[in-house]
């Protein structure tokens, strides 16, 4: 069986539009796609390159199903296989063309509507995950370069998606959170390729830190979760974020763990500074918290866990041995003196504190180590 493809230089400039000047050169040199014949699962594919300086004809075979290449003449000269890879993607470029030319009126709408403020987020990302439904398994470069750009489209969209929901004065906070949760979902599953240059996968980075930063916010922020739900759904979230496709994962974890070292650090101080609770209420809620984000497989969290613990122990110490002062004060700690703004304290308390900090923060205290501690700040 055969077919013939006519493909005018018309239509493959209007497909080069998105790629390099270089590897649009090399597409306009294809002029002419005569001949396609098939046999079995082996195709064979005849291009004439007529250039400026000079004129050849490429007949390649390759497998349908997976379009490796089987063989490759040039001018009649059989090249060896070393030298197959040379022609995968002008190749592919070659057959992909005529389903690209069918989706070049969708693509060209599709990216107008996105940069319009008249249509709202949701039909943007409806418009752009179809789009990128349509271009999902091509793979030649210029299809490839449609569909980094419409990834990129779709992260703007989700980014603006979540600034709406968390400026939302019509959602309550669990209607935040959820669709929150759901809108990074959706970032995530658009399954980043690794090939994608650093520029753009750091944009990609950076969007899916605001949206999960927005989420804790939210999480905070809620007056119907408990401090141990808040917990666990940030805990969630971490373990979401250390699933992560991103090739530079790490940095991004990171922002995350920071920004929900804070909630959490907000969520035990606000214990120390209720009124309402007695000590011994504060102890039983904050080692319950504490147990909670012991949780989290992270080393800022356990970082977190040890100096707000010591703080806290420490506190308490102050007040049992009578020495916690009623207004703003600063502690000091070195290995040798402990002193509360200037004071020194005595050496029995000062080696009962030098070891409760070692058993909170779990490292021996060094010569060189001091620690600053600002008492009552916020009172």
């Amino acid at each position: 069986m055969k077919k013939i493809l006519n493909l005018s230089l018309c239509m493959i400039l209007i497909c080069g539009l998105m790629i390099s000047p270089a590897a649009a050169q090399e597409i306009q040199e294809v002029q002419e796609v005569t001949q396609e014949k098939e046999s079995s699962e082996i195709k064979e594919l005849t291009i004439r390159n007529s250039g400026f300086r000079s004129k050849s004809t490429i007949v390649i075979q390759y497998r349908d199903n997976d379009k490796k290449i089987i063989s490759v003449k040039e001018n009649g000269t059989s090249l060896p296989p070393e030298e197959f890879s040379r022609y995968e993607s002008i190749m592919r470029v070659v057959l992909e063309l005529p389903q690209i030319d069918r989706l070049l009126p969708e693509i060209d709408r599709a990216y107008r509507r996105a940069e319009s403020p008249r249509i709202s987020a949701e039909a943007k990302l409806r418009e752009m995950a179809a789009l990128s439904r349509n271009l999902a398994g091509l793979q030649s470069d210029v299809a490839r370069r449609y569909q980094d750009m419409t990834k990129l489209q779709l992260i703007e969209n989700l980014n603006l998606l979540t600034a709406k929901i968390s400026e939302s004065d019509d959602l309550s906070q669990e209607e935040k959170i959820a669709q929150l949760k759901d809108t990074i979902e959706r970032m995530q599953a658009l399954e980043w390729a690794k090939r994608i240059e650093p520029l753009r996968r750091g944009l990609l980075e950076s969007r899916a830190v605001v949206a999960e930063r927005r989420l804790i916010e939210e999480i905070n922020k809620s007056s119907d979760l408990s401090k141990q739900e808040k917990i666990k759904e940030i805990k969630n979230l971490i373990e979401q974020t250390q699933r992560s496709e991103f090739e530079n994962e790490r940095r991004r974890i990171d922002l995350v763990e920071f920004e929900a070292e804070r909630a959490m650090r907000k969520m035990l101080q606000e214990i120390s500074k209720n009124k309402e609770l007695s000590d011994q209420e504060k102890a039983k809620e904050f080692e319950s918290l504490i147990q909670e984000i012991e949780k989290i497989n992270s080393e800022g969290m356990k970082r977190l866990v040890g100096i707000e613990k010591f703080k806290f122990e420490l506190h308490k110490m102050l007040k049992q041995e009578g020495l916690f002062p009623e207004g703003k004060a600063e502690f000091v700690l070195k290995s040798t003196t402990s002193s509360i703004d200037g004071k020194r304290l005595s050496k029995e308390i000062h080696k009962k504190i030098l070891q409760l900090c070692e058993e909170c923060i779990g490292k021996n205290f060094g010569d060189t180590t001091k620690i600053v501690l600002q008492l009552n700040k916020d009172r």
